[in-house]
């Protein structure tokens, strides 16, 4: 097995479905994917188009399939079906990569388009840092003036400090001082404090002394009449509440008397009401006898009705089918009476040469237009790339010309011719004498007086490097050398004024040298690459108009051979529509006659049958008919019975009313009297419990007169002791009060002293709070400083302190504030545009190598399709005709002689499907759907036997292939199946004896007890030997 699973012995596929609709696939354990398990069958014979397990219905399917299915099982069988899938894939990607190709085009586009913009950003962001720089520079000096500022004045606030600090200690120790006697005297004048309230307290106290025993002899005097006005109110209120509690016990005896008169007429309602009720009862049950007895009757009427009813649609529904049997019969007659018409000659011959003529015609129009589309390919390939040059010189051209920029006419510049190896040289020493005017030649005598003009070049300067009209004579000053050692060897023999330069530019005087490079091209080697590229761009101008005439000429061949082919084309499929319809036409004809031969037989069968069904049919009308009187009989004596009920339920019905009456009677007597009962024993309860309530007033009514009594007279009280201890209490208190006073003077004083030493300290303090909340703000500037100085990248400590002095703060600031005017003149800033356009730049070139890459892998992947289309070719004829010579062997060893064969439906391998055709021995048939079922299904099976020859598969499985087989065809099929058997394995599922008697081993099913099936086996072999030894 080719591929990965090749180096296994053995291969295991194992797939696993859930319950949620997943499905896992396995191989050899590992997971996979279901696409690796189709592939993994290509080629085999097991896959999806499967030749080696053969279904009843396959065997048709297989025979009567379209050309392009039938053709699936032919490259199956030669192994190409497994490139097919993947030249499928690979040509699906390969469009794909075409469009990401298309897609990369646009992207590079839009990639250049970029990177002019970045680089220009790019030039900006270099002019922004370095005007950044020049800024960051001026900020640092001014932040350190500033800073070295702060620095002073921090140290002047700490010397400020120290002394405010020193005044405070001062304060502070004298206001302790005060506070300690504050607090001696505060608490002398809280004892005081106290003292004064307690005797307050005290002369409160004798005070209330005092007006509690005045009031107290006012408010008995005022409480004996009271007490009398109470004792005549209680008096009068045991005289009522006896007289209410005389009438209530009236009240309750007669409530008594009504309650038993109502139990005794409950009781006889409740009896008569039980009474009624076993009345009704036995009413309802005589009721429901006669309702049960009229529903049997009314049950047993719908079943003779419904007898009677089924019974006459059965008599008319065998009545419409002895009338359809009979309109059939006609027709049937009718039908067969109608001869067979005999075919006409094919008209499939002349189409078919029509076809092959077209055919030709075509084949000859595609290798014409190959061949142009080839030449047009070609043309266009080399025109665009000559485009592309042209394009690109100009491009070039044009930004040398812009570098150039505009020159007066007759510029000195124009009127030299230099030697190209000393350009550089040339340009260093002319510079800006290149764009010079020279005069006209009455003017050198003028232009003389300023620049000298050479007579003639001298051998080995510079002036010998150079020819032209206007020659500079200090050129012949400056000597030439091939390189900086050889100059360098000269530079002790030059004389005044006269140097020595090299190639490259190197510069030498007798005391001075100028070995700087240029930054940029000079001006006469721009002017030689834009001569030269000129001369290039006319060349690739004229190189372009012919290849353009060229492109031109092969799109008109492409396109004519392409309308040649086209009509070719167009010839070929109205000859395969015509040869198609023809043979769609033929077939359908034969098929109809065949059928109608058929359908003849049918016929003549179907009489017979419809004239026996006829004869029974009409048999079974009479039995109905006699069934329906039978049953309308039953009917009418049941009917009879039914009347008689109906006269006996309308009785029942008005007894059980009016029981149903009396009863209702009974049990609204029986309510009435259980309210009337419930009322008086409510009435009655609530009137106990008035008398009680009655009871429990008047003997607590008795109780608080029994208990009201006058009050006997006090003594009188004696108030002059009590006056006395009031007064002397008050002389004590007014002496506390002057102790109080003297003692709140000498507070105020030390209040007032220490209101002058706050107003001091807050002097003191504020000075202190002022200083140090500029020393804050300094040290919140001086942090700020220096994460500025962080920020700019730059150290305090390594700055000039000399020139900080001196720094004038105010110009500082007015540089700075320039620089950022020329920084936000430059607008919006890429800072990333520098490491952007480098990206982009990097990016650019990665896609082009891509593209090539793709490119060039495209075009191997094309040829190695092509190389396998032609493999394919040749392997799908090889197994085609391997197959079809195999087939034609077989199928007469099946039939017993006939033919069979396969045909392509076209020249084009890859293209075209596979048809058969099978003619048994005495057949002349036109298709092979004229072939019956089991002709189908042995010419099916002889194809899948020349499959087998070539590329067998493990095994073969039949599943009931021989079910539409006589017994003559099933020996012939057995027959083959033996002579395969000794190169394939057979499994195969058969309800044949024949069949089953070439088998080697028995497999059955049996089921001896229901529900459980069992398999049984018998080797033919074991059991013929047992037999022979029995």
């Amino acid at each position: 097995m080719p591929g990965e699973f090749g180096r296994f012995s053995e291969i295991a596929v194992r797939r696993e479905v859930y319950r949620d609709g997943n499905n896992l696939y396995f191989i050899n354990g590992q997971k996979c994917r279901r696409k690796d398990v189709t592939d993994l069958f290509l080629g085999t014979g097991l896959g999806p188009r499967s030749y080696a397990i053969i279904e009843q219905g396959t065997v048709s399917r297989l025979v009567e399939s379209r050309p392009a299915d039938l053709k699936l099982f032919l490259e199956e069988a030669a192994g190409v079906s497994r490139y097919k899938e993947r030249r499928r894939e690979t040509e699906q990607r390969i469009r794909h990569t075409r469009d990401n190709l298309e897609r990369l085009g646009d992207i590079r586009g839009e990639l250049g388009e970029r990177l002019e913009h970045l680089k220009a950003q790019a030039e900006t962001a270099e002019r922004y840092r370095l005007l950044k720089g020049r800024s960051r520079a001026a900020r640092s000096e001014l932040i350190g003036s500033e800073l070295w500022g702060i620095e002073n004045r921090l140290a002047e606030i700490k010397g400020g400090l120290a002394e405010q600090e020193v005044a405070l200690a001062a304060l502070d120790a004298r206001r302790t001082q005060d506070e300690a006697q504050t607090l001696t005297l505060a608490t002398a004048r809280q004892e005081s404090q106290a003292e004064q309230a307690d005797r307050q307290q005290q002369i409160f106290l004798g005070g209330q002394a005092i007006a509690r025993l005045e009031q107290q002899t006012l408010h008995r005097a005022e409480q004996d009449k009271e007490w009398q006005r109470r004792r005549a109110a209680l008096a009068e209120r045991m005289q009522r509440l006896t007289a209410q509690l005389s009438g209530e016990e009236a009240r309750l005896a007669q409530l008594q008397t009504g309650c038993e008169s109502a139990e005794l007429a409950h009781e006889e309602a409740q009896a008569r009401q039980e009474e009624a009720q076993l009345r009704q009862q036995a009413g309802l049950e005589r009721l429901e006898r006669v309702r049960s007895q009229r529903e049997q009757w009314q049950r047993r009427l719908g079943e003779l009705q419904g007898e009677q009813t089924r019974l006459r649609t059965e008599v008319n529904h065998r009545e419409e089918l002895l009338a359809r049997i009979r309109l059939t019969r006609l027709k049937l007659e009718d039908e067969r009476g109608e001869p067979l018409q005999p075919l006409a000659l094919s008209p499939l011959p002349p189409l078919e040469e029509a076809l092959a003529v077209a055919e030709a015609g075509r084949s000859s129009a595609a290798v014409r237009l190959a061949q142009c589309q080839g030449e047009q390919r070609e043309a266009q390939a080399r025109w665009q790339g000559a485009q592309g040059a042209l394009r690109e010189q100009q491009a070039r051209l044009q930004t040398l010309e812009a570098l150039l920029g505009e020159e007066p006419q007759g510029g000195l510049g124009a009127q030299l011719t230099l030697d190209e190896a000393w350009a550089k040289a040339l340009d260093k020493v002319l510079g800006h004498w290149l764009g010079a005017t020279t005069g006209e030649p009455d003017d050198e005598a003028v232009l003389g007086r300023f620049v000298g003009l050479a007579d003639a070049p001298l051998a080995g300067t510079l002036a010998e490097r150079v020819s032209g009209a206007c020659l500079p004579s200090f050129l012949n000053a400056i000597r030439t050398a091939p390189d900086r050692a050889s100059a360098l060897a000269l530079r002790p023999t030059l004389t005044q004024g006269e140097s020595v330069i090299t190639p490259l530019g190197e510069w030498f005087g007798r005391n001075w040298a100028d070995l700087g490079e240029s930054q940029r091209l000079g001006r006469l080697a721009l002017q030689a690459e834009a001569e030269r590229l000129a001369g290039e761009v006319a060349l690739l101008e004229a190189d372009v108009v012919r290849l353009a005439a060229l492109h031109e000429q092969a799109d008109a061949q492409a396109r004519a051979a392409e309308a040649g082919h086209g009509s070719a084309t167009t010839l070929v499929r109205a000859a395969e529509q015509a040869l198609q319809q023809a043979r769609e036409q033929w077939r359908l004809e034969e098929g109809r006659q065949s059928e109608r031969g058929e359908r003849h037989q049918r016929i003549a069968d179907e009489l017979t049958r419809l004239d026996e069904e006829l004869c029974a049919e009409q048999a079974r009308q009479e039995a109905a008919c006699e069934a329906l009187c039978l049953a309308e009989e039953r009917l009418e004596e049941w009917l009879a019975q039914g009347m008689a009920q109906e006269e006996v339920l309308p009785g029942a019905q008005r007894e059980q009313q009016g029981l149903d009456e009396s009863l209702e009677q009974a049990r609204q007597a029986r309510e009435r009297a259980h309210a009337d009962l419930l009322r008086l024993q409510q009435e009655q309860l609530s009137c106990r419990h008035l008398c009680e309530l009655h009871r429990t007033e008047l003997a607590r009514v008795q109780g608080e007169h029994g208990q009201l009594a006058l009050p006997e007279s006090g003594e009188a009280v004696d108030l002059a002791p009590l006056l006395e201890t009031q007064r002397r209490l008050e002389a004590e208190q007014l002496a506390t009060h002057q102790t109080l006073a003297h003692l709140e003077n000498e507070l105020s004083a030390l209040d007032k002293r220490r209101q002058e030493d706050h107003k001091v300290l807050i002097g003191l303090q504020e000075k202190l709070a002022q200083l140090r909340l500029e020393r804050e703000r300094l040290l919140t500037r001086r942090q700020a400083l220096h994460e500025q100085f962080e920020e700019l990248g730059v150290r305090f400590a390594d700055l000039d302190q000399a020139a900080l002095l001196q720094a004038d703060r105010g110009k500082l600031r007015q540089e700075i504030q320039t620089l950022e005017e020329q920084v936000m003149a430059l607008g919006a800033i890429n800072l990333a545009a520098l490491e952007e356009y480098e990206e982009a730049r990097t990016r650019a070139e990665y896609m082009e190598n891509q593209c090539q890459d793709l490119e060039q892998a495209l075009e191997t992947l094309e040829l190695a399709i092509k190389r396998i289309d032609r493999e394919t070719q040749i392997r799908f004829r090889d197994t085609f005709d391997k197959v079809n010579e195999d087939l034609k062997s077989l199928f007469p060893k099946v039939f017993g002689g006939g033919s069979a064969w396969l045909e392509l439906t076209s020249d084009d391998l890859l293209e075209a499907g596979v048809t058969i055709m099978a003619r048994p021995p005495g057949k002349k048939n036109a298709t092979i759907a004229l072939l019956s079922g089991g002709e189908k299904a042995l010419t099916a099976l002889a194809l899948v036997f020349a499959i087998f020859r070539l590329n067998p598969a493990p095994f073969c499985m039949l599943d009931e292939v021989d079910a539409p087989l006589d017994e003559v065809n099933v020996g012939r099929f057995c027959s083959l199946v033996k002579e395969m058997s000794s190169t394939v394995q057979f499994v195969y599922i058969s309800h044949n004896k024949v069949s089953m008697e070439m088998a080697e081993q028995l497999v059955g099913v049996t089921m001896q007890e229901p529900g459980v099936s069992r398999i049984v086996s018998v080797d033919i072999g074991e059991a013929v030997a047992l037999a022979e030894q029995n």
